[in-house]
């Protein structure tokens, strides 16, 4: 029996010392730099989307130039001087204000999604903890990396303006520090609120609808702040997105302005992002420190009344026995049974029940964003528009219209497009990649076909609703006449439909959530130059014709053509182009839950 040995210890090269040897340097070196390795985490992950941040920093600039510089500039630059702001045309009034709004946006989304990963979905933020980076220096660190985003958004954009002649002092390349500023006066107080939510049940676009959006209609963005009533001007004095928009201008082309007011504007945005960075750090601390702050759950009381209701009707029911008349489970057999279990009802209950938990607040908000567009543009660019000349925007028999009636039936039609592609984008994708909510439908006798039938009538549903409450407003001020609102309310749920087939089939093809900014790459330009709010002969033939090959060109002008009962040939032309979005998406969709599901 031999004795056992042991291995000679391994040496080292001379000069070299053992990893262990160097713990504690490398220990103390991620407590000084810890920020900046937390930072270099998140603009790695940021690099697998780096193309749409790029291109969309590139493309954002351009279509709102070319849409609100150029196109509804041609309507107001052609009555309002705006030199008395500093400003020698429209597009160089308006340059800096887009530049901020753009970045608030963009924190809108890189302080909410990125936020709930890091916390939630695949918990990122407690990986970083399990090193010896400290909470705070994980919030840092995710600052520090949107604010490099923030950066080279504000560049690119800068260098666009310039190219375009909006700009023309090189001291506008100061504008992107208080774009920059801005953009954290907006970021920070959303990043310290999502940091305290335990799930995430439409909080982001809650967000994005009830805060971000009326912040930048009414922060004097593409007017005067003094062209709202005095009421709708408290808006902009504390929107963070007013004063970015002020101290932008100041710095672009020196608009007048006291130096006290400079002072507030300054200082205000500085003590919000001060006052918020403390609170995102207490957050931080308490949720990433030895013990998980449990912190407080948004709707946790009424969710547990509704449970309590729900227990104590249960507890009333008496034990139940399946009688012997009661029919057994059916299931569909023969060719494409496997696609379709006649059960789409199912799909659609359940997304109802979700919109029930949410308490409505998610239908109130697709109501409300159209109302806001009317309210800002219909009291803030009509002072600086007399009139829009009919034939100019393609109606026949009439003089001039005013504003508010020419962009009001646009607004109806993106507003039932926007409620029909937030289900059948965001809401597809949350279900398809984060819940896997489809993987258990499909483990169930669902087939595809019903899933995509069943959130397609979902989105349609969404859509209806948002064009029944906007539709209500139209009336009361009298923009549409009853008969009118009625085939317009049916034109919109044919819009929301074919564009929900089209959003669904589409959102299939996604991966990640970053990707989800591609869609609005294609949102934007149709909002813009989809004749919504100027008409599209401003622009050359060659604009115009690419304009119009746009799904929701199609969908404003049949919308105006019923709105100013003006109906032509082209009319038939507008519902066959839908036609083809609703059969070629909806088979699309079908076919992609096919493979994704059944293979």
């Amino acid at each position: 029996m031999t004795e056992p040995t042991t291995a000679p210890p391994t040496t080292l090269p001379a000069g070299r010392r053992s990893p262990a040897a160097d713990k504690d340097l490398l220990t103390r070196r991620v407590r000084r730099f810890g920020a900046l390795y937390q930072a270099e985490a998140t603009l790695r992950a940021m690099r697998a989307y780096g193309g749409v941040i790029l291109f969309s920093s590139t493309f954002q600039p351009i279509m709102y130039v070319l849409a609100m510089g150029l196109g509804l500039g041609v309507l107001v630059g052609a009555e309002t001087d705006f030199s008395a702001y500093g400003a020698d045309s429209y597009l160089m009034y308006i340059a800096p204000a887009i530049l901020a709004s753009t970045v608030a946006m963009t924190a809108g989304i890189e302080f909410t999604f990125p936020v709930m990963e890091g916390f939630k979905w695949r918990r990122k933020y407690f990986g970083a903890q399990a090193t010896t980076l400290q909470p705070q220096q994980i919030a840092t660190g995710h600052i520090l990396a949107v604010c490099c985003r923030f950066g080279i958004h504000a560049l690119i954009f800068t260098a666009v303006l310039f190219a375009f002649g909006a700009l023309s002092s090189p001291a506008a390349m100061l504008m992107i520090f208080s774009a920059v500023l801005g953009g954290l006066a907006m970021g920070l107080p959303i990043m310290a609120y999502i940091s305290t939510l335990r799930d995430e049940k439409g909080h982001a676009a809650m967000i994005q609808r009830f805060v971000i959006m009326p912040l930048f209609l009414f922060s004097g963005t593409f007017y005067p702040l003094t062209n709202l009533p005095q009421f709708l001007q408290v808006i902009g004095w504390i929107s963070p997105m007013w004063h970015a928009n002020e101290l932008g201008r100041i710095l672009a082309f020196g608009q007048p302005t006291p130096l006290w007011l400079v002072v507030v504007h300054a200082g205000y945005l500085l003590s919000i992002v001060v006052l918020a960075w403390l609170a995102v750090r207490r957050v931080f601390i308490r949720r990433l420190g030895y013990q998980e702050w449990r912190g407080r759950i948004p709707g946790l009381k009424a969710d547990q009344r509704r449970q309590h209701k729900q227990d104590a009707k249960e507890s009333q029911n008496v034990a139940y026995q399946r009688s012997a008349s009661t029919p057994g489970a059916t299931f569909r057999r023969g060719v494409g049974a496997n696609y379709y279990s006649g059960n789409i009802r199912a799909v659609f209950s359940r997304g109802m029940a979700a919109i029930r938990n949410n308490r409505g607040l998610i239908l109130l908000s697709g109501f409300l964003e159209p109302v806001l567009f009317l309210a800002s543009f219909g009291l803030g660019v009509s002072p600086m528009i007399s009139g829009v000349d009919a034939e100019q925007a393609g109606l026949a028999g009439q003089d001039t219209i005013t504003y508010a009636a020419f962009i009001a039936p646009a607004l109806l039609a993106v507003s039932a497009m926007n409620g029909a592609v937030f289900d059948s984008t965001w809401n597809v994708f949350f279900k398809l990649k984060i819940t896997k909510l489809y993987h258990t439908m499909m483990a169930t006798s669902l087939g595809p076909v019903d899933v995509a039938v069943g959130e397609i009538c979902l989105a349609l549903f969404r859509g209806g609703v948002y064009a029944f409450g906007f539709l209500t407003v139209l009336l009361a001020t009298g923009l549409v006449t009853p008969i009118s609102a009625v085939l317009m309310w049916f034109t919109a749920l044919f819009i929301a439909l074919g564009f929900a087939c089209v959003g669904m089939a589409v959102t299939s093809f996604m991966k990640r959530f970053q990707q989800m900014d591609w869609m609005m790459m294609v949102l934007i330009p149709m909002f813009l130059f989809s004749a919504t709010l100027f008409p599209i002969s401003v622009y050359p033939a060659g604009v115009q014709a690419l304009i119009q090959a746009l799904p929701l060109w199609h969908g404003v002008e049949l919308m105006r053509d019923i709105a100013f009962w003006d109906f032509s040939a082209l009319t038939l032309v507008h519902i066959s182009y839908y036609l083809v979005m609703i059969g070629a998406g909806g088979a699309l969709a079908a076919f992609r839950m096919k493979a994704l599901f059944l293979r």
